[in-house]
């Protein structure tokens, strides 16, 4: 075998590669598709999918409050644990809050405050973007400072 032929092989596994990958995209997109169609048949299923679509965005918020809880734990100031705690329960009850005005509408509840907060409604995940931002860099500046990577392996090589 020459060095050409082993190109030529190269060549073809790569482009195999390839091909086979939109196949695999191509064939997940049609199941996907088929499924979503047979479903939306099903009654009542449009009601649910709105429903999970609407409360998907304050799961992944719980999940980054839960996040910073855990780091909050592991911090050694009790000023940044404690504004941390304090600021994680403000961001927690802003996004259970913001979850259940969302759930009302969805259901079609007719209230004047609800048709407020239809209109503003950006502003709740907006500023729960901000609250697990600055959280992240409060609990980020009560940790220890980071050393140089030119000198964090300086004692290991010192104790050999």
């Amino acid at each position: 075998m020459n060095k050409s032929d082993k190109y030529i092989k190269l060549m073809t596994l790569l482009l195999g590669g390839f091909i086979g990958f939109i196949a695999l995209l191509v064939t997940i997109f049609f199941v996907l598709k088929l499924c979503s169609i047979t479903l939306f048949h099903l009654p009542g299923f449009d009601r649910v999918f709105q429903f999970i679509v609407s409360i998907f965005p304050y799961l992944i918020f719980f999940i980054g409050y839960f996040y910073l809880y855990k780091q909050i734990r592991l911090s050694k100031n009790k000023i940044v644990v404690v504004i941390g705690i304090i600021v994680l329960i403000i961001g927690s009850l802003l996004c259970a809050g913001t979850m259940v005005l969302s759930s009302l509408t969805l259901f079609g509840v007719e209230k004047s405050f609800l048709l407020v907060y239809r209109d503003n409604s950006q502003y709740g995940w907006i500023l729960q973007v901000v609250i697990l931002f600055f959280m992240a860099l409060f609990i980020a500046t009560g940790d220890l400072k980071e050393k140089d990577w030119m000198h964090k392996h300086d004692k290991e090589e010192l104790a050999e």
